[in-house]
């Protein structure tokens, strides 16, 4: 058993780092990562839990917390929260493996052990800022304290209060963390008083415990939010953006964000969401009813797509075939060999206190599917309960006969489990993707070359791009892209167009750049212009500013006007255009960036602003010349929190990079963000006069 928590440990570090050997940056964030960044940052900031206050929502505070907690010790780097992560995950292996033993001994658990070790959506979860690790450990000791209660000796009732204790402050911090927990409370109460009551104990003391010491681990948060927006919020607004989600068919939420956005404080946004949500089920309650039909099933159903999976891109090579083998290995197919087995755990071992504590957990999540909706990742909370079950079945079946204490409850639970389990393949089977997989993992192979041509091309050599590129897959949009950046760069405009299609996706942003990047090239700064202004280009963000970075080398300029669009391939970690209330441009910068193509003068300017919302620490930037080379400091500058613009004087040398502290505005806006930055400006005596009029 250690040795499955240990190699599980292991995986979740290894195979993590793996799959983001970039660090996992914001822009590859999924599902809810961006908002939980956002919020820990603002925590870690001092600023409190400020950042719901312009959300859609409130959320559970606790896993929030835990990653503020970590970006105040260690910053936001990736390595310090995903071995918090795949220490929590490494500790789950080791409570379901103890749940196991509990129910058929020490072969239950080492099978449970390695189960919980390779399933990978276990994995996965330890590598992405979601809330799911946490959960599942904090749950799986709830069912370990529920468990101790039971089983504590009728004449030690304070070993059985403590234990009562121990899962009530467990389950309040799953409420804490999900909010859905809330609901197993009731339940759990109910369960234990009647396994105490049919045992001839002492019934009411404990389950009281396990209820009053979870509302009691609430008190403070809900206290926090009443504090805050003047209404009792024991947990989260959630519900009701869900529930008006789900009212709707899950669809059209870009609208409803929208609406919701127009509406002050979350719990204004709630009541006007139950309102919307209450007010459609009335309308049509047989759509609803067969949407949590359909939704109770999808619960079941894999989706080879789900965000958390991380195969975006796979038709175009870009996910590993390493990743796509081990999906549909040790995440689908070990899926069914997880819930057939269990399923036969529960119906052919014998009686258990566990197995009824299960049932109501999987009961309760299909109820939470039928009202509201069905995704993925929420199918990982009732996977991990039943992976003790499936570890226990597997310890029966190296026993010799097996087959006749299987037949042993009789023919009506042998019929049961095989509906069961065609019903669960019925369901399950058609959602294994198997031909996806087949496809992403022959697209890797196919743009190999395109891979290495984009390294040679970040380094400068444009023809030795050209060579890999041309080995490449041309029908993939990501290599005609590469393809004409590399002619670009060798001087050929006509060829580099004549590689682009007519009929270019329309949400890719590197055509409009490419064909901006032509016409600068030609000297047309106003055709450039409006290529590089082009709506999917600003909206692309940074995305689109760092790959115009790593694909373009455009002519040495003496003044970069940050936002104009003509910025673009001379700057690096810049968010999108904005502009200010004077109509200047500018771009807000993160907290790396990077400037490079000015003339040789020895001196560069860059007009910056330092504004912050209250309770932000002021901006210290630093900036760091190519010229440093040469031995001479960077030059290091703290900024007032206000709109002033305050120009930044650097050695100039091949470029500058920048570093800075970033802050997170709030819930409207999650970016992590530097400085704004206007104008690089390299000759001395226009640094002096802008500066003058700044001033």
């Amino acid at each position: 058993m250690w040795a499955a928590v240990l190699l599980a440990l292991a995986i979740r570090i290894g195979y993590n780092l793996a799959l983001h050997p970039d660090g996992h940056p914001p822009a590859q964030f999924v599902i809810d990562e961006r908002e939980y960044f956002g919020a820990a940052h603002v925590l870690a900031e001092g600023r409190g839990f400020t950042f719901f206050d312009t959300a859609l929502w409130v959320r559970p505070p606790l896993f929030v917390a835990a990653l503020a907690a970590l970006y105040r010790l260690f910053g936001t780097g990736y390595l310090p929260v995903l071995v918090f992560q795949s220490l929590a995950g490494a500790a789950v292996v080791l409570a379901l493996a103890y749940l196991a033993y509990r129910v058929r001994g020490t072969g239950a658990a080492r099978w449970t052990a390695f189960i919980a070790a390779l399933y990978l959506p276990l994995t996965l979860f330890a590598g992405l800022l979601l809330s799911e690790t946490l959960f599942v450990l904090l749950f799986a000791c709830a069912l370990v304290a529920l468990y101790e209660v039971a089983r504590s000796a009728p004449g030690n009732p304070r070993r059985g209060h403590l234990w009562a204790m121990a899962a009530g402050l467990s389950l309040g911090l799953c409420i804490l963390t999900r909010g859905t927990a809330l609901a197993f409370v009731p339940p759990a109460a109910v369960w234990l008083y009647l396994v105490l009551r049919r045992e001839g104990r002492a019934a009411y003391a404990a389950p009281a415990l396990v209820v009053g010491v979870a509302v009691l681990a609430l008190v403070p948060w809900t206290l926090r939010n009443y504090a805050a927006y003047g209404r009792v919020i024991a947990v989260d607004t959630t519900g009701g953006y869900n529930l008006w989600l789900a009212a709707q068919g899950v669809r059209d939420e870009p609208r409803m964000q929208a609406e919701l956005e127009g509406i002050d404080g979350p719990v204004a946004k709630q009541d006007y969401s139950y309102e919307r949500a209450f007010g459609i089920i009335a309308g049509d309650p047989g759509a609803f009813l067969a949407k949590g039909l359909k939704e109770s099933l999808d619960l079941w159903r894999p989706s080879f797509g789900a965000e958390e999976r991380q195969v975006r891109g796979y038709t175009l090579g870009r996910v590993p075939d390493w990743h796509l083998g081990a999906l549909l290995v040790f995440d689908d197919l070990l899926y069914v060999a997880i819930v057939l087995p269990a399923l036969g755990g529960l119906l052919f071992l014998p009686a258990h206190r566990l197995k009824s504590l299960t049932v109501l957990w999987v009961l309760l999540w299909v109820a939470m599917a039928f009202v509201f909706f069905a995704v993925t990742r929420f199918r990982l909370p009732i996977v991990a309960t039943l992976i003790p079950w499936a570890g226990a079945a597997l310890s029966l079946l190296r026993e010799p006969g097996w087959l006749a204490k299987i037949a042993a409850p009789g023919r009506a639970r042998l019929v049961s489990f095989a509906v069961g389990a065609v019903a669960f393949l019925v369901v399950v089977v058609p959602g294994i993707e198997a031909d996806d997989t087949v496809l992403g993992i022959g697209r890797w192979g196919e743009q190999e070359p395109y891979r290495a041509g984009e390294l040679l091309l970040r380094q400068g050599d444009a023809h030795g791009a050209l060579e890999h590129y041309s080995r490449a897959n041309h029908t993939i949009a990501d290599t005609r892209y590469g393809l004409a950046a590399a002619r670009l760069q060798t001087g050929d405009e006509e060829g580099a167009l004549g590689v682009l299609l007519a009929d270019e996706p329309e949400d890719r942003f590197e055509p409009d750049i490419l064909r901006g990047e032509a016409a600068r090239m030609a000297g047309d700064r106003e055709a450039a212009r409006a290529s590089f202004n082009t709506r999917v280009v600003q909206v692309a963000g940074q995305q689109a500013v760092d790959w115009a970075w790593d694909h373009l080398r455009p002519p040495p300029a003496g003044r970069i006007e940050l936002g104009s669009g003509l910025d673009l391939g001379y700057i690096r970690g810049f968010h999108g255009p904005e502009r200010d209330s004077t109509g200047r441009t500018f771009r807000w910068m993160g907290p790396e960036g990077a400037v490079r193509g000015l003339t040789g003068n020895p001196e560069l300017g860059l007009q910056v602003s330092g504004w912050r919302p209250g309770g932000a620490s002021p901006a210290k930037v630093t900036a760091i010349s190519s010229a440093n080379r040469s031995g001479s400091a960077p030059v290091v500058q703290t900024l007032p929190t206000t709109d002033e613009w305050t120009t930044i004087l650097v050695l100039a040398g091949e470029g500058v990079t920048l570093e800075t502290n970033g802050f997170v505005p709030g819930g409207y806006d999650a970016r992590l963000l530097g400085v704004r930055a206007t104008t690089v400006i390299a000759d001395r005596a226009s640094i002096r006069t802008t500066d003058e009029a700044n001033r």
